[in-house]
């Protein structure tokens, strides 16, 4: 079987270290040839860091690389469960939005109906997703086919606030929250936002572009 990057990056974090090169192709059952050039091409990316040793180099998996790990794993899942049936999930990359969120939410008729609802009080904001597989984007199609929890819009001082259209859900398989669509919303379609009780950028240790793994809860 054709030995690929991430074939090599997978047998790195199952050795929890550092190992050789000559170890590495033992386990791959590939040549060093092979896995030589897997390894630059991992070097040149950033995802593993290299040292000299005395049988060749020892190679260790960097953060980007561990990135790159858990974003394919949770990709897979997400495929895998899909097809079975056994939930709605999907994910996409943390954009920074443009704060309108927080406005919106602690609108007093939209929160105290947020609490009624969904059952917690949001976090004045919004965690913003961008979806960039084929898989995220047909999930999020199937998910608006679904009857949502609605938050109903009203009138304030001659302005109309639309109805927000909720789906409770788990973010990152930590935190309770809710994708929200709002009737009106400055969004493209491949974004969607997320509200929770809490700060989820700071609970969750969550940085810019980082994926963020959405599991509905209906």
């Amino acid at each position: 079987m054709k030995t690929d990057i991430l074939d090599v990056l997978i047998e790195l974090a199952k050795r929890k270290g550092k190992i050789t090169t000559t170890t590495l192709s033992k386990k791959l059952g590939s040549s060093q040839q092979t896995i030589s050039r897997k390894i630059r091409e991992l070097d040149d990316q950033g995802m593993i860091a290299r040292t000299p040793h005395h049988n060749g180099q020892v190679i260790a998996l960097t953060e980007k690389g561990r990135g790159f790990l858990r974003k394919r794993f949770l990709e897979l899942r997400d495929i895998i469960e899909y097809s079975k049936g056994e939930g709605i999930s999907f994910g996409g990359n943390l954009v920074s939005g443009s704060g309108e969120g927080r406005y919106y939410i602690g609108q007093d008729k939209y929160f105290l109906q947020f609490h009624d609802k969904l059952g917690f009080r949001p976090f004045l904001g919004t965690l913003n997703i961008r979806m960039k597989s084929v898989h995220d984007i047909r999930t999020k199609n199937e998910m608006e086919k679904i009857k949502p929890i609605v938050v109903e819009g009203f009138k304030k001082e001659k302005r109309t606030f639309g109805d927000i259209q909720c789906y409770p859900c788990v973010v990152n398989r930590r935190v309770k929250g809710a994708v929200v669509i709002p009737d009106r919303s400055h969004h493209p379609p491949d974004v969607l936002e997320v509200i929770a009780p809490v700060y989820l950028r700071k609970t969750l240790s969550l940085k810019e572009n980082d994926y963020v793994h959405v599991e509905l809860r209906l």
